[in-house]
Parts: C-alpha cells; sequence; structure tokens
C-alpha cells in the first residue's frame, strides 16, 4: 500500500510539472507582477527601504511549487546618485518550498525560515519588504538628487540551480544589473530553454529624491 502510494504522488507532481512548464504564463495586465509602493527613509544613521509588491507568484510557478518542487525569488535594491555604480546595493534570494504530506509552503533564506498556511500567504510574504537597511547615511550628498531601483526574479527552480545562485548572490560585491542579469539568464535559459520563459520579472525606478525627503540633513 506504502509502495501504491509513493508511485502515485510521484505520477501526479510529475503530471503537474509537466503541465506548469507546458502551459502559458500570466500575461493578463490586471496580474501582472508590479512594485505597488516604496518609501525611502534614514533612521539610526541608516538608509532604509520599504517595498510594496504584488502578483509576485505566477500560475506557473505556483502549479510548480504545488506539486513539491521548488521555487526562488532572487532580489536586487540599489540606490544611484550620479554615478552609474550605486552608492548602496542590496541582493538576496529567497526559496519557495511546499510540504506535500503537511501541506505547509515555506520561505526560506539568510536568517529567514517562515512556515505558512498557503500559497496565497507566501505570496503576500515575498510582496513585502521591510526595513531593509540600504547603507550608512554618510554616504549621501545633500546635494545629489537619488534614485532607487528595484528588481525582482521569480522562477521555479531545481536545486541544483538554486545552489549556483545562493552562490552567485553571495560572492557579488560589485558589478553591473547586467551581469546579475546575465547570469540569472544563463541558469533560467538552461532550465527552460530560453531567456525570461516562465519568469517573472519586476523592474523598478523611482522618481528623484532628495536626502532631506528622507529625513536626513548633514
Amino acid at each position: 500500500m506504502v509502495l501504491l502510494t509513493m508511485r502515485w504522488l510521484w505520477c501526479s507532481t510529475l503530471v503537474i510539472l509537466m503541465a506548469s512548464l507546458a502551459g502559458p504564463a500570466v500575461a493578463d495586465d490586471a496580474v501582472r507582477a508590479e512594485v505597488v509602493d516604496t518609501e525611502v527613509r534614514v533612521a539610526a544613521d541608516w538608509v532604509h527601504v520599504d517595498i510594496q509588491l504584488r502578483n509576485l507568484i505566477d500560475m506557473r510557478t505556483a502549479s510548480t511549487i504545488d506539486s513539491g518542487l521548488s521555487g526562488v525569488c532572487v532580489y536586487e535594491v540599489s540606490l544611484f546618485g550620479n554615478s552609474e555604480e550605486p552608492v548602496g546595493r542590496r541582493v538576496w534570494t529567497l526559496s519557495l518550498e511546499h510540504d506535500l504530506w503537511e501541506d505547509r509552503y515555506y520561505v526560506r533564506g539568510d536568517q529567514v525560515d517562515h512556515d505558512l498556511p498557503s500559497l496565497a500567504a507566501m505570496d503576500s510574504l515575498c510582496s513585502q519588504v521591510d526595513n531593509l537597511r540600504l547603507l550608512p547615511a554618510s554616504r549621501l550628498d545633500p546635494e545629489v538628487e537619488y534614485r532607487l531601483t528595484v528588481s525582482v526574479e521569480v522562477l521555479p527552480l531545481a536545486s541544483v540551480d538554486q545552489d549556483r545562485l545562493s552562490q552567485y548572490v553571495s560572492r557579488r560585491g560589485g558589478g553591473t544589473r547586467e551581469e546579475l542579469d546575465l547570469d540569472l539568464g544563463s541558469i533560467f535559459g538552461r532550465l527552460l530553454g530560453g531567456g525570461r520563459a516562465g519568469r517573472t520579472s519586476v523592474s523598478y525606478t523611482s522618481p528623484p529624491i532628495r536626502p532631506r525627503s528622507m529625513g536626513w540633513s548633514p
């Protein structure tokens, strides 16, 4: 009986996975992933950022996670001044998992381990970035206008690719957005056979921000 149950589970998982990879990604503008709101502020001598997104986990990724396979969410948040190089940048990943036996959802990352009851709760958690400490306020120039950029990529991803991606993010200390996108494109392209296929991408650039509007003055 146990053997039959295991075979049924694996067959069901494979069927769901094939359907998720073959089916079209959500393209309706009404459910497109996007940045809803951002706030940049100075507190305790650091620049902090709050970000609210929505619709991060599309139908393809949702069905893959529900099948028991994992997904990954990659975040990059940067603050740019007059230079092409950011004055501050944070890059991190979250692993998205579903325990089929317990029917629980997990979001895991560096110092992050959440146990959630539903896929909707997972999407809500991944869509909220609170109190992100981006850079020391001492790096700000009161005469410069800054722009906040937010990039988020969400994709069902095999464990070997998650390991490669985590190693890349952990050693990433500089470089450009194009270099990160090139590396992500290599990983995702190898998995799905094409650049951005099956991949939810969010890209946002804020209007100009003066340090005084962040609550900071020298």
